[in-house]
């Protein structure tokens, strides 16, 4: 039979126009290519089934790294929201309460801010000009205080605080 088949397509193949069961024949082979494909394709996209322990879990984890994020969002507001900025030249500046100087930071500079310490500028006024001096600063995410290590051998950090209205 298969070899009857595959002479009939080869003749087929040849023919430019088509008898009324040689198309009925070919619309047959055609769908039943289509269904085998169509089936191989579920089998190959089978969706993972989780159980409700599972389900469950995942949606605490989704829940906590929420939790976390707000938090985060919370505590970063907290350090800056109802804080007092000064306005030199075009810039704007927060400045730190209790530290040895006046020292301002600009408001800019607040945003890349993270658990890692990193190199920031801060700047002091002196008679009608801005210096600059490079320190170490780091946030907790369990504090709204800024952490700063003025040496950045002896890397000994100090939290302060902006200064609020």
């Amino acid at each position: 039979m298969e070899l009857n088949t595959r002479e009939q397509i080869e003749t087929f193949s040849k023919k430019t126009t088509y008898t009324e069961e040689e198309k009925k024949y070919i619309m047959q082979r055609l769908d039943e290519q289509r269904r085998k494909e169509k089936q191989e394709k579920c089998k190959k996209r089978r969706y993972i089934k989780y159980s409700e322990e599972e389900k469950q879990n995942i949606l605490r984890e989704l829940n906590d790294k929420r939790l976390e994020k707000q938090l985060y969002e919370e505590i970063e507001k907290r350090r800056v929201s109802h804080k007092k900025i000064y306005r030199f030249d075009i810039r704007e500046f927060y400045k730190f309460t209790h530290m040895d100087r006046e020292y301002f930071i600009e408001t800019k500079d607040i945003k890349k801010l993270s658990a890692r310490p990193q190199i920031l500028t801060m700047y002091h006024r002196t008679f009608g000009e801005m210096k600059k001096r490079d320190f170490l600063m780091k946030i907790a995410v369990y504090s709204d205080k800024i952490f700063i290590s003025d040496d950045m051998l002896r890397v000994y950090f100090k939290g302060y605080s902006l200064e609020s209205e």
